[in-house]
């Protein structure tokens, strides 16, 4: 769940300059039963966000972990589309792009 706000607020930023933009789809499902989520958001200025999740208990809970895959996207200020493919679990944030070393 962190890391769908950490991503909204990305797309925030992202999205400073233009401040018209509007949300064109925020979808969000969540089963608490199984202990998942599925979120997908897109906006005005081609700023697209998806990611889904799942929770796996531990005995305590603290012990449980996350598991988290997902992709943003958004126009760069030449006009380029920029990707960033991830996942999130017990060994951390990883990212994938072609803009990141």
């Amino acid at each position: 769940m962190k890391t769908v706000i950490a991503l909204c607020l990305l797309a925030l930023v992202a999205a400073q300059n233009d401040r018209d933009a509007e949300i064109l789809r925020n979808d969000f499902e969540l089963d608490a039963e199984e202990g998942s989520y599925q979120a997908d958001m897109e906006t005005s200025n081609g700023i697209r966000m998806r990611a889904s999740g799942i929770s796996y208990p531990g005995a305590e809970p603290e012990t449980g972990s996350y598991f988290v895959e997902g992709e943003y996207s958004y126009i760069d200020r030449d006009g380029n589309t920029v990707l960033v493919k991830y996942t999130a679990d017990e060994n951390g944030y990883q990212p994938e792009s072609e803009i990141l070393p």
